[in-house]
């Protein structure tokens, strides 16, 4: 693969990823899950398979934060594999990891790690702090002692 091809690949396969978070959990295209995951995709962490089950995810996701915004802050691809660093924003409205709705706004970071074959991502990692999240959203306060 040439350079201009690799480098072209590279922009094409971070363009992908930020659709996912601008677009899909942003704006709740799901349709465009067809476009960016392959029928074989797999996500560990939350035992989602395909299209379906990102689908299914951002549901979810959506209805706890409905006015959630997801921005790109930066991205690096290394061959099959893009990370992304993405900020948050959104209030809770519904249940999300189990904890009940506050009605608070939360902000946070979160890493993606997407690796493709081909033009389609096949397996997903996604890393963020949730006990950052748990204390913006009022479930938790950290009590160091002092």
């Amino acid at each position: 693969m040439s350079v201009q091809t690799a480098q072209r690949t590279a922009r094409a396969r971070k363009q992908r990823i930020a659709q996912l978070f601008e677009r899909v959990i942003t704006l709740g295209e799901l349709d465009l899950a067809d476009e960016i995951f392959a029928p074989d995709f797999i996500w560990p962490q939350f035992g989602l398979r395909g299209p379906d089950g990102v689908r299914a995810w951002v549901r979810a996701f959506r209805t706890a934060f409905p006015d959630v915004v997801d921005r790109v802050r930066e991205q690096y691809c290394d061959g099959d594999v893009v990370v992304t660093r993405v900020a948050l924003t959104g209030t809770q409205r519904g249940t999300y990891l189990g904890m009940p709705p506050t009605g608070r706004r939360a902000a946070w970071t979160a890493v993606g790690i997407d690796r493709f074959r081909g033009d389609r991502v096949i397996e997903r990692t996604a890393l963020f702090d949730p006990l950052d999240l748990m204390r913006d959203l009022g479930h938790t306060r950290i009590d160091l002692g002092g």
